[in-house]
């Protein structure tokens, strides 16, 4: 096959026959601490060493936290943890059953599950994941056993070793049934509910080294993951895994590219956004890189761009990450891409 030549497959014809009986979460882990050229259904492998005192998908209070639910076309349903203590979800339910991106905590799991029921009773059939981190996939192992878990490879690989975001890694292994069992490398295609659901792992290491969207095209709804988190701040980069800013800003822009203005941009975090809304996030992203760069280019140390701090335009930005933490990513990037 020859590069990026994309997979596809029917989810009546396969799945049927296939079924299986204010600061982001990440933020707070640091502070506590080619379309593709193959599809492969993989086993169980050995888990990696685990390092933290406690996992933090299993930490926090989730008592007060609701699913709410929105309908974004007749198949197509948006679910958010309220408080926002999770990551934005999507549902395509239907007469082939039902597709879930993303899981959230596994302590949000019941919840999950019941609101789903919400919209249409029964299991969920596949199960797509955006990115690894714990507050996207932790949850993984409540559906495992009854969907088919699909993820770029580096998603699985890094479930696998037990990272749950950065430098932290589980005290217990990975659970078999949280691993996907379908992998891809750059992208696969669901045909699924009367719908085309392309998932497609973006160009280059952004957010993390697996960043997923998952376009609904008949809905023109895509889930961008946390490469977008929309909460009028910066992201956060996991170099740990080979992220850099540079890649998110080309991402950011990729995704762009794919969309058009009434496509329903439903980030990470954070309220459901329109093209113009993403556009602005690019260019923020874009223009403090550049500032950053010249600053780096002129002989300016990090700390010194830090002290000095970035444009009066980018005031008030900092509704995720820090000032002071984007430039730090920033400026790791341009060393590494060197």
């Amino acid at each position: 096959m020859t590069n990026r030549q994309q997979k596809s497959f029917s989810g009546t014809r396969w799945a049927r026959s296939r079924r299986i009986g204010h600061f982001h979460p990440a933020v707070i882990a640091l502070v506590a601490v080619a379309v593709g050229t193959s599809l492969a259904i993989v086993s169980s492998g050995t888990l990696g060493a685990f390092s933290s005192a406690q996992d933090l998908s299993s930490s926090g209070d989730f008592s007060s936290v609701e699913i709410r639910t929105e309908q974004l076309s007749d198949r197509v349903h948006f679910l958010a943890p309220d408080p926002g203590l999770g990551g934005n979800m999507l549902v395509s339910a239907g007469e082939d059953g039902i597709l879930l991106v993303d899981t959230d905590y596994m302590q949000l799991s019941e919840k999950i599950k019941a609101a789903i029921a919400q919209i249409q009773p029964g299991k969920v059939d596949f199960m797509v994941n955006s990115h690894y981190h714990y507050d996207h996939a932790s949850g993984n192992a409540a559906f495992g056993l009854e969907s088919v878990i699909v993820a770029h490879e580096s998603i699985r690989r890094r479930l696998m070793e037990g990272r749950e975001a950065g430098a932290n890694f589980r005290v217990t292994p990975t659970p078999v049934e949280a691993l996907p069992v379908l992998t891809f490398e750059d992208s696969v295609t669901f045909h699924w509910n009367g719908e085309q659901i392309d998932v497609t792992h973006t160009s280059n290491p952004s957010h993390t080294d697996g960043d997923t969207v998952i376009f609904f095209r008949d809905a023109n709804a895509i889930h961008t993951g946390d490469q977008y988190v929309n909460l009028n701040g910066f992201p956060y980069i996991d170099h740990d895994v080979g992220g850099s800013a540079l890649g998110l800003r080309d991402n950011i822009a990729e995704i762009l590219g794919m969309i058009d203005s009434q496509t329903k941009v439903i980030p990470g975090h954070g309220p459901i956004a329109t093209k113009a809304e993403l556009q602005f996030y690019h260019d923020q992203v874009a223009e403090s890189i550049q500032f950053i760069e010249d600053a780096r280019s002129a002989g300016k140390s990090l700390e010194a761009i830090q002290t000095d701090g970035l444009p009066a335009k980018f005031t008030g930005y900092d509704g995720f990450q820090t000032e002071s933490a984007w430039i730090q990513y920033v400026y790791a990037s341009l060393e590494n891409s060197v």
